[in-house]
């Protein structure tokens, strides 16, 4: 059975890490557009080259096309409860699981000329998870007529990695999703891909504590990909970097966070205290100047153990268009005495509100800031 290519297509290749599955899918859509500029005009594909993207996901049930909501066999306030978001997407497919443990590969490819061929595609990413997975020493398989790739276990066969491809003008979109170790608790909720009678594995149930990390799976991965798919690796420009620091205080009305709203030419949305990092600070040194640098405030600093990647729309930052850009932030927290007056920089934020928690997430404009929110109450807790 042919897999993958062997017409050379130069390809850019960005490990993310933590992308937020909203912005993963905006994300998406911006390589997408990006791309499909050299399929109209062929000078324009060195500069325009397929994009890769390997990353995480916060925990999510993704919808595809031929998906119903009846496959999600637990009430909306349920998952609200264990964090799990649910979204309709567009790709093939029914219901699927995405969350932190598993590698998830986004390909987003002109398959146009020499490689127009999208059965042989997606016999390549089966490829790449099913070579991922003899790495470790785990023989996967497909299992006719059921996408994916499979492993024999002593339950039956059971999906180690899931796959589903949308196509629009032959650009490909969504992708893979190989189970080093995730929450398999979560697959337990849904239908998984509609299959009733079948199990999901992860690299984890298999191996045990020889398991790999996620960036030891993530890096064969990449190899194969770029094996499998005959891409011409291109380099790629290190994501920049940036913090929040979701600012807050203890008041008679209870915990208050500080929201800010930014100037029209600066996005008008909400948000807590965010900045970019200067050459040489740490990341905590950041936050610190940046909150003192927009609000006037000091105050206890303290990390929410988190960090994501997110693609730089240069509309609103009011740049041109041009190489993809994105950004990696990290999250912060930092307490200030209720006393403590705001001074308001009004270059970037043109007016301030101390909110309790509920209102704040209903404020913020961004997943990252709401994701802050959240870890700050169950640390407050």
């Amino acid at each position: 059975m042919d897999a993958g290519f062997t017409a050379h297509h130069a390809a850019q290749i960005r490990r993310l890490g933590h992308v937020f599955y909203g912005a993963g899918l905006r994300m998406q859509a911006a390589m997408a557009n990006h791309v499909s500029s050299a399929t109209m005009d062929p000078s324009m594909r060195e500069s325009h080259p397929d994009q890769i993207l390997i990353l995480e996901h916060n925990p999510v049930f993704t919808l595809g096309r031929n998906a119903s909501r009846s496959d999600i066999h637990v009430p909306d306030d349920f998952l609200a409860e264990q964090g799990v978001e649910v979204f309709q997407t567009d790709r093939g497919g029914q219901v699927t699981y995405h969350g932190p443990g598993q590698i998830v590969v986004y390909p987003i490819c002109a398959l146009k000329g020499p490689r127009q061929d999208l059965g042989r595609f997606v016999r390549g990413l089966q490829e790449v998870m099913i070579r991922t997975a003899a790495d470790f020493g785990v023989r996967a398989q497909c299992l006719a007529g059921f996408p994916g790739v499979w492993v024999e276990t002593p339950r039956g066969p059971e999906k180690l990695g899931a796959l589903g491809v949308h196509l629009r003008r032959w650009v490909s979109t969504h992708g893979l999703a190989f189970n080093v170790d995730p929450d398999l608790n979560h697959f337990r909720w849904i239908t998984p891909c509609g299959i009733a009678d079948k199990g999901v594995c992860s690299l984890r149930s298999l191996l045990g504590e020889d398991t790999p990390t996620w960036d030891e799976a993530a890096a064969r991965l990449e190899v194969h990909l770029a094996d499998v798919l005959a891409f011409d690796v291109k380099p790629v420009p290190a994501p920049s970097r940036s913090v929040s620091a979701l600012t807050w205080r203890r008041s008679e009305r209870g915990i208050e966070v500080l929201m800010l709203l930014r100037q029209p030419t600066q996005g008008l949305w909400w948000s807590s205290v965010t900045g970019m990092q200067e050459p040489g600070e740490s990341d905590e040194e950041t936050a610190l100047r940046e909150v003192f640098e927009e609000t006037g405030l000091s105050g206890s600093l303290g990390s929410l153990g988190f960090s994501h990647s997110f693609w730089v729309d240069p509309a609103l930052i009011g740049l041109p268009e041009g190489e993809p850009r994105f950004n990696t932030e990290v999250g912060f927290h930092l307490e200030v005495s209720p006393l403590a007056e705001v001074c308001l920089n009004r270059d970037e934020h043109s007016d301030f509100r101390w909110c309790s928690l509920p209102e704040a997430q209903g404020l913020m404009h961004w997943e990252g800031g709401r994701e802050s929110l959240r870890r700050l109450e169950r640390m407050l807790r």
